[in-house]
């Protein structure tokens, strides 16, 4: 008959036991690499999420220009580059969940969970290229505008907590961008 002396059995054991802890130390590291790359993707989408609202600001001021030009004559009598103060202080508005430029609250918010703001920020600056210049560049409010350029910050906020201010861990994108308008002069066309 076969039998196990003590000094066996003990190491059995000692081996079972390596095994176990080599075993959890593999399933720990798997598991906090989960974690580590959902909290990636996470971020991502929040990045994505911010810069597209963002980007939503910005192109809701563009697209002013076709439907409600009051918006760029306010920017460029209110918040001319030039003769701005320190601090410098744009035209600001807000993009609510229909795409229109609205005057910014806290309950302004791009989508019906109330977590994403869009906020564009514009400057009225001269146009570079003398040869588009109107006479004058005048602003006339029958539509000659003739050659301007705005300058837009527009900003992306997942508000969390929902208080309208950037917090800790909450995700904020800043998109600059440079918006040229040409038009005729000429109103009738």
């Amino acid at each position: 008959m076969y039998t196990l002396n003590v000094n066996q059995q003990g190491f059995s054991l000692i081996i079972a036991l390596l095994i176990m802890a080599t075993l959890a130390v593999l399933g720990v590291a798997i598991m906090s690499s989960g974690i580590s790359s959902q909290k990636m993707a996470n971020a991502s989408q929040e990045d994505a999420m911010t810069f597209h609202a963002a980007q939503t600001a910005n192109s809701s001021y563009s697209a002013a220009y076709q439907y409600d030009i009051s918006h760029l004559l306010d920017t460029a009598e209110n918040a001319f580059w030039e003769n701005l103060t320190t601090p410098r202080a744009g035209y600001v508005k807000c993009a609510n969940d229909k795409g229109e430029l609205v005057d910014c609250s806290n309950e302004i918010r791009l989508e019906s969970d109330g977590l994403l703001k869009a906020q564009v920020e514009a400057f009225y600056h001269n146009c570079e290229r003398s040869a588009l210049k109107c006479l004058g560049n005048s602003m006339d409010p029958n539509g000659a505008l003739g050659c301007h350029a705005f300058q837009l910050v527009g900003e992306g906020h997942l508000d969390i907590d929902k208080d309208g201010v950037v917090d800790q861990g909450e995700t904020n994108t800043h998109i600059e961008e440079w918006v040229q308008v040409v038009r005729s002069c000429n109103s009738s066309l």
